[in-house]
């Protein structure tokens, strides 16, 4: 569970039928090649939204790896939602100076007290 001093987006805890969701952000594999170099600066912005209303309720993101096409972030991130009515997006991007491009989107399987339910 989340510790005093890692915050907790998404509901406040006075919503009804909340659950406390942990994601871990853990690697990214053979990430496409997005620099003229031929690495990336990747890092993911991980978007909490309420599913009908399309709208966006929290925005986090990991720290950029540099120079590598296979980065490894190791960090977690604690969310209050409603299962049945909130959609966690991924998104990966590549840092520029000038510019930030997407490289992948991801979905998400809910984990919650050891039954998986899997979301469109």
């Amino acid at each position: 569970m989340a510790t005093n001093f890692e915050p907790i987006y998404g509901l406040s805890e006075d919503e009804n039928e909340t659950r406390m969701l942990r994601v871990k952000v853990i690697a990214g594999i053979d990430l496409a090649k997005k620099d003229i170099i031929g690495a990336s600066d990747p890092y993911v912005k991980l978007s909490l939204y309420v599913a009908d209303e399309n709208k966006e309720l929290a925005l986090v993101q990991t720290k950029t790896i540099k120079k590598t096409l296979n980065p490894k972030w190791n960090e977690e991130f604690y969310f209050r939602v409603c299962p049945q009515n909130h959609r966690l997006l991924f998104e990966v991007f590549d840092e520029n100076r000038l510019i930030t491009i997407l490289t992948g989107i991801s979905g998400l399987k809910w984990l919650f007290c050891g039954r998986s339910e899997r979301l469109p």
